[in-house]
């Protein structure tokens, strides 16, 4: 019930968060990588790529919240009792944090949201009682983490 509740809340501040509108009033897409093409009708994943080989560029507050989740994750990493349930819950504030303060556009926005995804959906698994997925979630994100720099400056 308590997961319900925390994955219902990160929806509606995804969905309300990011406020601004596209130069063309459309709304900013943010629930799913996945989009259905005109051609076909079908859904295709939509993956996280540089531009055109260049880093994607984040606005000053988006960097300062990503540098804070990492800085958690690697005082978490560094001490040699892991508490992924401690973890998880500053890992969830600064996300909750992180969408509500968006005012991102553009396609900068929609790929700081593919990676958004992929690690809210790792901060899901670290949450769950299972130490073994907890462990394999910690990992994961420690590598999510570490390739957010690949992507964007």
């Amino acid at each position: 019930m308590k997961i319900t509740m925390v994955l219902i809340g990160i929806i509606l501040l995804i969905a309300t968060g990011c406020n601004q509108q596209k130069a063309d009033s459309t709304t900013h897409e943010h629930d799913s990588t996945s989009k259905k093409t005109e051609q076909t009708g079908h859904e295709s994943e939509i993956t996280l790529t540089l531009n055109e080989g260049r880093k994607w560029k984040l606005d000053a507050l988006t960097r300062t919240n990503i540098n804070a989740a990492k800085q958690v994750f690697q005082q978490s990493a560094e001490s040699s009792k892991k508490d992924y349930a401690t973890l998880a819950a500053n890992l969830q504030d600064n996300a909750n944090k992180l969408v509500s303060e968006c005012t991102m556009s553009g396609k900068d926005h929609d790929m700081l949201h593919i990676w958004l995804e992929k690690y809210l959906s790792t901060l899901k698994e670290l949450k769950t009682p299972e130490a073994e997925t907890q462990k394999a979630a910690f990992n994961k994100m420690g590598k999510q983490l570490k390739s957010f720099d690949q992507y964007f400056e």
